[in-house]
């Protein structure tokens, strides 16, 4: 499971008691194009009804596209969310925000895979910058505008996500299931490792290393294009 955890303030100021919503995403089927349970918890609202992000393609994108996405349905019940429009000087606004990805499992608990700093530019109102980083994709810097009459701030994570992905302030389309082009080698079939785009290359080369195999050393980047169903699967 994905844990979501949005704060006001910076992220070294985190605490219960500025926390400010929690958004779960769990499996409800795990495959290579999975669906997902999501469940947002807003303070002064409580939970929110749940909501599905179906036929996600899994290792296929940054995990703030999955967040995005996951935010998209819980917030709008949809897969293609409005524009926000563009802020005004009477907008409602937030001086900083962040936002973490923990990965939640009984064998590794709290392991952190991504934050975000969303913080106000100077002192224009509805002007943003918003620093993310994440364990495989790396970090991206963006600025973006954005202002409503209330702040929702899992919106505005939202749009910030949306700004630093998709250069606007809606989803863009859904990343493609990255499946490498299989070759018959020694009675198998191979793909070269190389071929696998991020996050998909890292993730896999991480699940080799737990895996027992009797490649010799001179097939190690052709690996079986089974194990790579394995991974999509596990």
């Amino acid at each position: 499971m994905l844990k979501i955890s949005i704060h006001s303030g910076v992220l070294e100021d985190r605490c219960y008691a500025n926390q400010l919503a929690v958004l779960d995403i769990g499996y409800s089927k795990r495959a290579a194009l999975a669906d997902y349970t999501v469940v947002l918890s807003m303070r002064n609202i409580g939970e929110i009804a749940p909501a599905k992000v179906l036929a996600y393609p899994r290792w296929s994108a940054s995990l703030w596209d999955l967040v995005a996405r996951a935010l998209g349905q819980a917030l709008f019940r949809k897969d293609e969310i409005p524009s926000a429009g563009k802020a005004d000087k009477r907008c409602a606004y937030a001086t900083r925000i962040c936002a973490t990805i923990e990965r939640i499992r009984a064998t590794d608990r709290g392991v952190e895979l991504g934050t975000v700093q969303i913080l106000q530019k100077g002192r224009q109102r509805g002007l943003y910058t918003a620093d993310f980083t994440e364990d495989i994709v790396g970090s991206r810097s963006v600025e973006f505008e954005y202002g409503c009459k209330q702040l929702n701030p899992c919106d505005l994570l939202l749009r910030a996500i949306c700004w630093s992905l998709f250069g606007t302030d809606v989803l863009g389309p859904k990343p493609a299931l990255i499946v490498p082009t299989p070759i018959r080698l020694e009675g198998a079939d191979r793909f070269h490792l190389e071929s696998l785009t991020e996050p998909a290359k890292t993730g896999f080369r991480r699940f080799l290393s737990t895996l027992e195999t009797a490649d010799p050393p001179a097939l190690h980047d052709l690996p079986r294009a089974d194990a790579y169903v394995q991974f999509l699967y596990s």
